[in-house]
């Protein structure tokens, strides 16, 4: 029965069944290197993920001493004593279904390859809480740094019985001969290099199974020269949805794919760019300027003057649960101020900007910085594991960052003045609402709220007895600093999140990096625009009435080296959210009233979790 119920929680992502020790856990063997798991739990939570004593007796029985944990989770969402697993535990947390800090990927990257170049025998063993998103977005992360592409596992300690014994029948299936009509003959054409397949088709070809890798990463194949960044990636995404995901029940049905998320598929391209170094020239200054340092004077910065939402009109059936939606979320726990959709058949519409804590991604790029071997960005520079009395292994030991709320707002932008929202008709997508969203000052906030706060008293109240779990965060009532008319200023370099809501009913969110996404600029010079649009399907968790987002338009403008605009501060914490380390705020909206409308089960509790971080 525990196996049926950790089977329906598993969903979509393959399983690993170990005969002689009679065990099944969520777990795949990504290369013969690289192990992806999911949580390691005890107690109910055991009951439907892998239990972490079962998990050490696999790890132990297959690979002795020889492997390493990896644990995406933040303290504050999962944790557990490394002492488990003989302190054999490196931390690199980062929020549920978020991008992670960019200097992460490097960090993890190098001590993945610090670990594994060891010995060919050891593995690396990575988990989050499902196994997939995070999990998925760092093993990724390492694989794209390796010099060849890399192949799937080759080794049978890295297949079930099962699995094994049918990878060697095809193995023999291959090499015996087809019948051939002796009476016939055929013509044999010369083999050119145009009648080899694309080299993104290679990743799904069953590997050569008999000999053993010699090499002390994942087996690599022939590097194909001239390979471009966009084929790599693709290789490895499709490497690891391959192996993490099942098989479809039925040849109509596609596979569902691993690193599925948008914005940390976005990330994984980044860090593609800059291991191609193609990355903007200023980015992290790669390579490094002699005597550079971690100053961020002299970084480029950006102003984002406004963003706009364009959506499908929606149905009354939508509109009438966004309301309703509201309604219980300004009658309960769920916000701190109620915000409804508004008495037209319009809500209003609004935008939270945050960004990770300003202290935490110092850190991090300083180690970035510090542990760079500007000859392989992917490698460790040996030597540099302290730093004075600091440790890089130590980063995450004492729980600061991830005990509280990671992810920070900073700004609020809304509809302001009579054009801000327009209708229009359109031969492809019907009559679209085009919503300009521009930055909110203090005081136009509060006119804001004072508007929604005034609705709500013509609605009706919700149902009684409504039994709605408070969210995480609450943009609503964060403490920003008012915004310049102008614009929001931005650090070119680095992430911000961009959280879409219609009142207090959360639509979905993206993360970028402005300077992925902007022309090289003369740092001399200033105001120059660029807008550049995301679709639906590059936003993350565009359910409910989020489905109905056609595009979300970004504006933004350089400031010239001379421009001394600071970059907008993050919000306060609020000595509530300090005593709860961060769990009254940003209001999730009630995913599941919306979102049934047009997603699946998993979907509305994929978009539930989400919007509550």
């Amino acid at each position: 029965m525990a196996n049926y119920i950790r089977r329906l929680v598993s969903g979509d992502k393959a399983r690993f069944k170990d005969g002689k020790l009679n065990m099944e856990l969520d777990l795949i063997y990504l290369t013969d290197q690289v192990i992806i798991m999911g949580y390691p739990a005890t107690g109910i939570e055991g009951l439907y993920r892998n239990r972490r004593e079962d998990t050490k007796r696999f790890l132990e029985h297959r690979h002795g001493k020889n492997y390493w944990i990896f644990n995406f989770c933040p303290i504050r969402e999962n944790s557990y004593d490394p002492s488990f697993f003989d302190g054999r535990v490196s931390r690199y947390p980062y929020p549920d279904h978020h991008a992670p800090p960019l200097a992460v990927m490097p960090l993890l990257a190098r001590e993945m390859r610090a670990w594994l170049s060891g010995s060919p025998d050891r593995v690396a063993v990575l988990h989050c809480k499902a196994g997939k998103g995070r999990s998925g977005t760092m093993a990724c992360t390492y694989l794209l740094t390796l010099n060849d592409t890399p192949s799937p596992p080759r080794l049978e300690r890295s297949y079930s019985i099962k699995q094994w014994a049918k990878i060697r029948a095809d193995d023999a299936m291959d090499i015996v001969p087809d019948d051939v009509d002796e009476h016939s003959t055929t013509e044999v054409p010369l083999t050119t290099i145009s009648d080899f397949p694309e080299e993104s088709h290679n990743i799904l070809d069953n590997p050569d199974l008999t000999g053993t890798p010699e090499v002390l990463s994942p087996a690599p194949t022939i590097p194909v020269p001239g390979k471009s960044l966009t084929s790599s990636l693709k290789d490895v995404l499709d490497l690891h949805t391959s192996r993490r995901m099942k098989a479809p029940s039925s040849p109509g049905k596609k596979l569902k794919q691993g690193v599925s998320i948008p914005s940390q598929r976005r990330w994984l391209h980044y860090w593609a760019l800059i291991l191609a170094h193609e990355a903007p020239s200023y980015f992290w200054e790669i390579p490094r300027s002699p005597g550079s340092s971690n100053d961020k004077a002299g970084r480029p910065k950006v102003r984002l003057t406004e963003i706009k939402l364009q959506m499908r009109e929606s149905s009354g059936v939508k509109i009438n649960l966004v309301r309703a939606a509201n309604i219980m979320m300004g009658q309960t726990n769920l916000g701190k101020n109620p915000t409804p959709a508004t008495g037209n058949g319009y809500g209003h519409v609004w935008i939270s900007l945050a960004r990770y804590d300003d202290n935490f991604v110092d850190v991090l790029e300083r180690w970035e910085k510090h542990t760079r071997d500007e000859t392989h960005i992917g490698s460790r520079k040996p030597g540099t594991e302290h730093l004075g009395e600091e440790e890089v292994g130590k980063i995450f030991s004492e729980g600061i960052w991830d005990s509280r709320k990671m992810v920070r707002s900073f700004a609020r932008l809304g509809p302001i003045g009579d054009g801000a929202v327009v209708k229009t008709q359109s031969d492809k997508e019907g009559k679209v609402v085009t919503y300009t969203l521009r930055p909110l000052s203090n005081e136009s906030w509060d006119d804001l709220r004072d508007t929604l706060q005034n609705e709500d008293k013509k609605l009706d109240p919700a149902p009684e007895g409504a039994n709605i779990p408070a969210s995480e965060s609450n943009s609503i009532s964060d403490l920003t600093q008012g915004t310049s008319s102008r614009g929001v200023i931005l650090d070119a370099s680095r992430e911000v999140r961009v959280k879409l809501y219609m009142g207090q009913v959360f639509m979905g969110w993206i993360w970028f990096i402005p300077a992925f996404h902007l022309p090289e600029r003369t740092f001399a010079s200033g105001q120059e625009t660029t807008r550049f649009s995301f679709t639906r399907k590059e936003v993350d968790f565009p359910l409910g009435v989020g489905s109905e987002i056609i595009s979300v338009e970004i504006c933004l403008e350089w400031l010239g080296e001379r421009d001394n605009e600071i970059i907008h501060p993050p919000a306060r914490l609020s000595s509530q959210d300090e005593e709860t380390q961060g769990k009254t705020g940003e209001p999730s909206g009630i995913t599941a009233l919306h979102a049934v409308t047009a997603a699946t089960a998993s979907d509305i509790v994929q978009a539930k979790q989400a919007a509550e971080n």
